[in-house]
């Protein structure tokens, strides 16, 4: 069965998103490994995750493939709402989110090959997943940014997708049994957790963004 959102894929500066499927399973891990660390995303991982990130017909988790080549070139995890509790870390504080805990989406991981960024890979498979999203009903979305990423990249590029800080989480991934690419095992980054909200979506009554820990 042809996913509800398989449409003919989009070309974007001679690359294709599609929505992911069981035969991309392998070459994510594979990217992964080399641009997360090894272990953090394995093929049971990914195939659970590819199947929450799957609500009816409609899956919102893409990839991005280069068009002369097929190499995969990034991909991007995204969760619907009721397919998600917590991220991979430790640390989630919906209190400061601006919409209810069960209307939230979730924005699970997104990497692009070295070789690919400044191509617009990224930004073209957050749209997709975020239109997507917003068609499933979500009020918004929510994610942890990498806060020792280089040059800030992680959370400078979700704040122009409209993202706001909440939080602060220190030694997030620290239970996550893999090679962290920066600190090895176990990995002692800190996330800083992030929401968008959708205009036009019925907000929280008292709920609030801003930046705090």
């Amino acid at each position: 069965m042809r996913a509800m959102n398989d449409v003919p894929p989009l070309p974007t500066q001679s690359f294709s998103i599609t929505p992911m499927s069981a035969a991309d399973i392998g070459d994510v891990v594979a990217l992964a490994d080399r641009v997360v660390g090894p272990g953090y995303w394995d093929v049971a991982t990914v195939t659970e995750t590819l199947a929450r990130s799957t609500d009816g017909a409609r899956v919102c988790s893409h990839v991005a493939r280069d068009d002369a080549d097929g190499t995969l070139l990034g991909f991007r995890f995204a969760l619907p709402p009721g397919r998600w509790s917590e991220g991979r870390g430790s640390g989630l504080r919906p209190d400061r989110w601006p919409f209810a805990q069960e209307q939230a989406a979730y924005f699970q991981s997104a990497w692009v090959a070295p070789a690919a960024r400044g191509r617009g890979v990224g930004p073209a498979m957050a749209a997709r997943a975020l239109a997507d999203l917003r068609a499933l009903g979500a009020a918004g979305v929510v994610t942890h940014s990498w806060k020792e990423s280089p040059n800030d990249s992680s959370r400078r590029y979700l704040q122009r997708l409209g993202f706001s800080a909440v939080a602060e989480h220190v030694d997030y991934w620290a239970e996550v049994d893999y090679v962290c690419s920066r600190d090895g095992n176990p990995c002692r980054c800190t996330a800083i957790e992030m929401v968008l909200a959708f205009d036009g979506a019925a907000g929280r009554p008292g709920g609030r963004a801003g930046v705090t820990r």
